[in-house]
């Protein structure tokens, strides 16, 4: 893990760059109802569907290797259908990574995503780690046809089965974006959070846009 912590360390500094961005919408009352809704309904229950399946699945190693292999799959259609490729992945779930710039033609933004699901036999648990990240100078406004957008609601449509359509997820995610730093009001945040962070670079502030889960399993100990 020592190992993989390094190489996220390493990949975040070398992958993260000032992106131009222009355009915006704005949220109508269609969308911020239909997403107050769903808020609502996942209130009182934040447990995922899926993840509820994997873990049926995580305490045999052949369903270990099947919910890792599932994982990776979801990941990695997720940035393929926004329109950005998949540098390096594993099947097996160990690390995916997907860099702007192997576009045709290359894009000038670059996305970083750290995934790893990795096992603590000692504590019997297996770990769900994503960390998926882009910066953005503090003035520059959110662009509808970002491709860093539309993978990160691809990925959070992938996890969680959300209803949202994608307008209603870039409209809170702009809102947001717009106003401050802050968690994104949307369902799942406390499993899967969307969120917006200021980061001082070279004494500047830009902000960044991530998405992150962190969710373990029980599995044999053994």
């Amino acid at each position: 893990m020592k190992i993989k912590k390094s190489i996220l360390s390493m990949i975040l500094v070398a992958s993260l760059s000032v992106c131009l961005m222009v355009g915006c919408t704005h949220s109508d009352n269609s969308s911020k109802n239909s997403i107050e809704v769903e808020t609502q309904k996942t209130k009182a229950n934040e447990t995922i569907k899926l993840f509820e399946t994997y873990s049926k699945k995580t305490n045999t190693r052949d369903g270990l290797y099947e919910v890792k292999q599932d994982l990776s799959k979801k990941i990695s259609k997720s940035i393929i259908d926004s329109g950005l490729s998949v540098a390096d992945s594993n099947s097996d779930g160990d690390f995916v990574l997907s860099l702007g710039g192997f576009e045709s033609p290359p894009t000038k933004s670059i996305q970083s995503l750290y995934y790893s699901m990795y096992e603590d036999y000692k504590k019997g648990k297996s770990i769900i780690d994503i960390f998926w990240v882009k910066e953005y100078p503090e003035n520059k406004k959110l662009d509808k046809n970002d491709k860093y957008i539309k993978a990160t609601y691809n990925i959070f449509k992938s996890l969680t089965n959300t209803t949202l359509t994608e307008k209603e997820f870039f409209d809170k995610v702009e809102k947001t974006f717009n106003e401050e730093e802050r968690l994104v009001e949307l369902p799942y945040k406390d499993v899967i959070p969307v969120q917006v962070v200021k980061v001082n670079k070279s004494g500047k502030y830009i902000k960044t846009l991530q998405l992150r889960c962190n969710y373990d399993f029980d599995i044999a100990n053994s």
